[in-house]
């Protein structure tokens, strides 16, 4: 079943203009309330991630219809939320211990479990029994199709055309930290992969793009509804950016989240209405 126009500019009785605001709010207070209780704490930064699943979160709060679907198996969310738990907290191991590391050890971190619950419980949300929460969802397990792959290698062309192109106008180029073999270096960057998969994209899009895109392009243009989900998801992450060793200056704030952000998010909107 696909939400429709109707259904989401009238989703349990609010009109479309007080969901987006909805979600923004709730997007802002689940993140910065962790965000700024771990940085308080001095947390390590891994903790960080309970945060970072705001968007997701908040876009799954919000979505909710309360109307059940075709009985699915409770078994069927559970097998599939240990799954991703014990895959995530595998990732997040490895991830702490190579990186800034030449050393390819791996510590297996316990405390590091709760950090793996918040991927876990959202892809396992594709079997939730709420329609409004499955159909969000849902969209995060399709079988990969031509766009899929589009978007596996976009991002990977688009930093090496420039790195390519300095290296040969023989211009100053930052390397990856070397882990020994070729067999070390792919280990790692697929490690990074992974990571980035499910503690930044699962995070984060179905709430930027699945939810606040959405609505917003009902009524808008793709360009008009992008530059609007801009706006918070920049300020969004103001409290780690001003957090980090050093901070943030004014001139790094703009060029990572206006001059660089902005062409990102229209991008994932190309690739998003695709």
């Amino acid at each position: 079943m696909e939400t429709t126009v109707e259904q989401i500019e009238t989703h349990g009785g609010r009109s479309m203009s007080a969901e987006v605001w909805a979600y923004v709010a709730v997007t802002f207070g689940i993140s910065w309330v962790g965000w700024i209780v771990c940085i308080a704490l001095h947390t390590r930064e891994e903790y960080l991630l309970l945060g970072s699943a705001g968007p997701a979160f908040a876009a799954m709060i919000l979505s909710r219809r309360r109307e059940i679907g075709p009985l699915r198996s409770p078994l069927m969310r559970a097998s599939l939320f240990v799954a991703v738990l014990a895959f995530g907290w595998a990732i997040l191991c490895l991830n702490s211990s190579w990186m800034g590391s030449s050393n390819l050890s791996y510590r297996l971190n316990p405390w590091l479990l709760v950090c793996a619950i918040p991927p876990a419980w959202i892809v396992s949300g594709a079997c939730s029994q709420d329609l409004g929460v499955r159909n969000l969802l849902r969209r995060l397990v399709h079988p990969p199709q031509r766009w899929s792959l589009i978007a596996l290698l976009l991002f990977p062309a688009i930093m090496g055309i420039p790195a390519v192109t300095a290296y040969m106008l023989h211009q100053r180029l930052v390397f990856p930290a070397r882990h020994g073999s070729a067999t070390a270096g792919i280990a790692v960057a697929a490690v990074v992969f992974l990571y980035n998969v499910l503690f930044a994209a699962i995070l984060e899009e179905p709430g930027w793009r699945g939810f606040l895109l959405d609505r917003l392009q009902i009524r808008r243009s793709p360009l008009v509804a992008t530059l609007m989900v801009w706006l918070p998801w920049a300020l969004w992450h103001a409290p780690l950016d001003y957090s980090r060793p050093g901070g943030f200056s004014l001139v790094m704030y703009l060029e990572v989240r206006v001059v660089f952000l902005i062409p990102l998010a229209i991008i994932l909107t190309w690739l998003y209405n695709r």
